[in-house]
């Protein structure tokens, strides 16, 4: 039971690029960045400290693997499904210098799909050389993030995703949230088993820095309360990094 939720994480983890954060795509240009970039080791500690970790979630969740991932422009645009060389030149273009992506699954797989409850919970920070150009970015994903048919192409094994604007209590400086509902077929799996979902997907912009959250949840459920609560940590935690 857990491959195929494994699988089922590989594809939640795809909506980020939903949302436009630390992945390209086609569009408008946005502005250059001017800021002097900052070595690598700083920034990996800059981001270390943003993130949420296994502490800050529900009971029963663990960090999947391969663990915390810094991904510099080349590897992001190398898992980028609107194609490396466009995704490479726009995160170039946005001035982004590195991101930082995890995703947390449930101790529990059977028991949620089953029962319901939240499956995947999953994070992901860029830092950007100038906050021009992290908005540009936030504002590419809202684009997509409100054309269904654009979307669904972006989260593999996807079988069907209605999209819809998610009311949220203002994070960051500027913000977008959505409401994800469909089923997924976990792709390399042996059988074929469809999955339904709802997720709810919360990205905000606060200086340089672009945050996203998604929470899944399976077996009928649907995320609460700990969307807002963990997105708030995450605005806490950048803020007093970014002083």
């Amino acid at each position: 039971m857990k491959t195929w939720l494994i699988a089922v994480v590989l594809g939640f983890a795809a909506v980020a690029s939903v949302v436009g954060v630390g992945c390209g795509g086609d569009g408008e240009e946005g502005p250059s960045a001017t800021a002097t970039p900052v070595d690598r080791a700083t920034l990996e500690d800059m981001l270390s400290m943003m993130i949420i970790t296994v502490e800050d979630l529900p009971a029963g969740f663990a960090l999947e693997d391969p663990g915390e991932q810094f991904t510099d422009n080349e590897e992001a645009a190398e898992v980028d499904p609107t194609g490396q060389l466009a995704t490479l030149s726009r995160l170039e273009e946005w001035g982004r210098l590195l991101g930082y992506r995890a995703a947390y699954m449930t101790n529990d797989p059977v028991g949620t799909y089953m029962q319901g409850g939240i499956a995947t919970i999953t994070v992901s920070v860029s830092i950007f050389e100038t906050a021009e150009g992290a908005e540009t970015s936030l504002e590419w994903g809202r684009g997509v993030a409100n054309d269904p048919a654009q979307a669904a192409t972006m989260v593999p094994g996807v079988l069907t995703l209605e999209t819809e604007p998610m009311s949220f209590p203002s994070v960051g400086d500027e913000m977008l949230a959505g409401k994800y509902t469909g089923t997924i077929r976990p792709q390399g799996m042996d059988v074929e088993i469809d999955v339904d979902f709802v997720a709810h997907v919360v990205a905000f912009r606060q200086d340089r820095v672009v945050a996203q959250l998604l929470v899944s949840a399976i077996g009928g459920a649907e995320p609460g309360e700990e969307v807002e609560d963990l997105a708030r940590i995450m605005e806490e935690r950048i803020a007093e990094v970014l002083e």
